[in-house]
């Protein structure tokens, strides 16, 4: 997001979320949610946070690297064991759901492509080269 102008990242752009920023903080937030649900922590207040809080590249930056280091924290405890099992929660609905941890961690996965490819769109409506986004290349060698 960096490489592109401001202007361009809070330009309405009729997508899920009114902005390349909405829908990067939107993506983060659902990261961040779940990571602490399954911590078994408060989610209290998570989704309240304004997308307007975020007024540049560095403070979604900041974000992101706190909801990195949080996942990293669950991930380190996560047994193959614990992958498997199932995760009770009550849901926006009010009713009580039943999903074994691997399952929510995918659709995690799910919703973070998901925006990527809207945010990818939209780089190219603006005729800008997306930036190449390898995971792998993200995590380095093992």
């Amino acid at each position: 997001m960096a490489e592109i102008p401001w202007k361009t990242v809070m330009e309405s752009c009729g997508a899920s979320f009114d902005s390349v920023r909405d829908i990067f903080v939107h993506s983060l937030q659902a990261e961040h949610f779940w990571m602490i649900r399954l911590s078994g922590k408060s989610v209290e207040g998570i989704h309240n946070a304004p997308f307007t809080e975020y007024t540049d590249v560095n403070s979604i930056q900041e974000y992101a690297d706190k909801v990195e280091a949080e996942t990293n924290e669950y991930l380190k405890k996560l047994t193959d064991e614990k992958l498997q099992s199932v995760f009770e929660f009550k849901g926006r609905d009010g009713n009580i759901n039943r999903n074994k941890i691997e399952d929510i961690l995918m659709h995690v996965i799910e919703e973070e492509i998901h925006h990527r490819g809207e945010i990818l769109c939209i780089y190219w409506q603006h005729d800008i080269q997306p930036p190449y986004t390898s995971y792998t290349t993200y995590k380095g060698q093992a």
